[in-house]
């Protein structure tokens, strides 16, 4: 589909979109004016706006320049977890980001690093605890974006623009 057609799936207006792919804040490659975006495209913008936030002054979220980054490496943490197409995010309530741990060194600030995260959200707080015991490190900061929510969004807008009448067996 062309970049209209994307919009309307993902709900982005086009400037906006615009000033992120000029920026190379998109997680989606981007060959030209011609290019043909698919419905995983559609999935990974969906969630990189998710992560932006911005829908009021109050709702601020992760830098647009880090947040293709991070829609990008979660979606293959999804993918790896098994959840390979849209319906899989869907049906399972998936939730995929990064969590950022540092490492417990007496005498020492620790040493940083992130960790990802693709499953449903009650997994979390014991994916947390496991991870953090088994690296001798404590959570700093948690960014998650609603994987299923995005999906759903993404396969019923496909489906009332005529896009795909099966969006949900899309890959992820």
């Amino acid at each position: 589909m062309k970049r209209k057609g994307l919009l309307a799936l993902v709900g982005c207006d086009e400037n906006r979109f615009k000033a992120l792919q000029r920026h190379e804040q998109l997680p989606i490659p981007y060959a030209g004016h011609y290019t043909d975006y698919t419905v995983r495209d559609a999935l990974a913008v969906r969630l990189t706006l998710d992560l932006i936030g911005g829908e009021s002054d109050l709702l601020c979220g992760v830098p647009p320049s880090c947040a293709g980054k991070y829609v990008s490496n979660a979606l293959c943490e999804a993918r790896s977890n098994g959840y390979e197409t849209l319906g899989d995010l869907v049906a399972n309530r998936i939730h995929v980001g990064t969590v950022i741990f540092q490492t417990r060194h007496e005498g020492d600030d620790g040493q940083r690093y992130t960790r990802w995260f693709a499953g449903p959200i009650e997994k979390l707080g014991p994916w947390i605890v496991e991870t953090g015991s088994e690296e001798s490190a404590v959570p700093v900061r948690v960014l998650l974006a609603d994987a299923g929510r995005a999906a759903l969004h993404v396969i019923e807008a496909a489906r009332e623009l005529g896009v795909s009448d099966r969006a949900e067996d899309e890959p992820v």
